[in-house]
């Protein structure tokens, strides 16, 4: 019984279909612009993109930076941005962990340079010595030629100046002090060490970038190229802009102390504002009060706490440019800082100071916005 075969396909229908398939495929990436899908989609892979969160993006009131859930204990650092106080503590010691390193890997690498370069130069010491030895034993001719020329030009200059002098009716002196012998040494060490670059430079270099010893991860032994990095000397905020980092410190905490209220719906605690009774939300705009951390909304600062700079006919005695805490009647008046004085980094300073918050969404209050950094593609 003979094998049942398929359809069966002409050889020249199928030599047409692969000549346009593969004219198709040669037409689809040798033109000479992009389409506009090509485009978009090169400027979505490597361009820099901005894209605008939205309301639902956007954490609550007095959320944690850190771990993005409502602050327990709540802290606040200078510029007013709130965390746990465990979230805070364990970032800075973590920072202060990665500072120690840095510092003696640093260390290590000075280090590493020093001993290096004090390898170069007994390096270059052996070679002035041996090339001093080979010359007064006569086995290294181009040292030898070079001595006799430099020997010659210098009995040149020598015979012209023993011309002057005996015109002069003066006899020549022998002077050799120790700078003359110092500038003398260290013109050799720098020929040999000149001699051993040259030598250095002239060894055959692998053409292979793939390999261990000569790719950019090497960087720590053989330098390849000069890379500057930033170091810190102290423990950057983690919500501080990347643009505008401030410091933050263990002394510069400040403890947030809201004023509380249980809702008769859901049974739970509301943050309130002590004077008008309101509730605080991103939209509230809340301000806290240094080194006491409570917290009013703005509205009742603008109303209540800050100066109005007149004097009060009831109490003359009163300062009309004090500030006072609403809730416990701390004195709260921003003095400026004496200049001169480290101490006064690690010490909170008394003022008031906005508390960060995401917004609502809106483009007056919402400004959070997320970047994507990438290399432009030209197209």
């Amino acid at each position: 019984m003979a094998p049942v075969r398929g359809p069966t396909i002409s050889r020249a229908f199928a030599a047409t279909f692969l000549a346009g398939v593969h004219a198709n495929d040669c037409a689809n990436t040798s033109r000479p612009v992009f389409t506009n899908w090509e485009r978009s989609k090169a400027k979505s892979d490597w361009s820099a993109s901005t894209a605008r969160l939205n309301r639902e993006s956007f954490l609550s009131f007095a959320s944690c930076s850190l771990c993005l859930e409502p602050a327990r204990d709540p802290v606040s650092c200078p510029q007013g941005d709130i965390f746990c106080r465990e979230c805070a503590l364990s970032n800075i010691l973590s920072q202060k962990k990665e500072i120690k390193r840095l510092e003696r890997l640093t260390e290590q690498e000075a280090k590493d340079r020093a001993e290096e370069q004090d390898r170069k130069d007994a390096e270059a010491r052996e070679r002035a010595i041996l090339e001093f030895e080979r010359t007064q034993q006569g086995l290294d001719v181009k040292a030898s030629l070079r001595a006799a020329a430099a020997t010659s030009s210098s009995e040149k200059d020598g015979n012209k100046a023993t011309e002057e002098r005996a015109e002069k009716g003066e006899k020549r002196k022998f002077e050799l002090d120790d700078e003359e012998l110092l500038r003398i040494a260290l013109e050799d060490r720098t020929k040999a060490r000149k001699t051993l670059d040259d030598e250095e430079a002239s060894k055959p270099s692998l053409p292979s970038f793939w390999v261990p010893t000569i790719t950019p991860t090497s960087n720590t032994k053989d330098t390849l190229y000069d890379v500057k990095k930033k170091t810190k000397s102290h423990p950057i905020c983690p919500a501080s802009q990347e643009n505008e980092p401030h410091r933050y410190s263990l002394h510069t905490l400040v403890d947030v102390k809201f004023a509380e209220e249980t809702d008769s719906a859901t049974k739970q605690k509301q943050r309130i504002c002590p004077a008008c009774r309101k509730l605080l939300s991103n939209s509230s705009k809340a301000v806290m009060a240094k080194p006491c951390g409570h917290v009013v909304c703005k509205s009742c600062v603008d109303k209540f706490i800050r100066p109005s700079g007149k004097v009060d006919v009831h109490d003359p005695d009163h300062d009309p440019n004090a500030v006072r805490c609403y809730v416990c009647d701390e004195d709260i008046t921003e003095r400026n800082a004496k200049e001169g004085r480290s101490k006064n980094r690690d010490k909170i300073r008394p003022g008031l100071v906005d508390l960060r918050s995401e917004g609502t969404g809106y483009s007056a209050s919402g400004s959070n916005k997320v970047q994507k950094s990438g290399v432009g593609f030209q197209c």
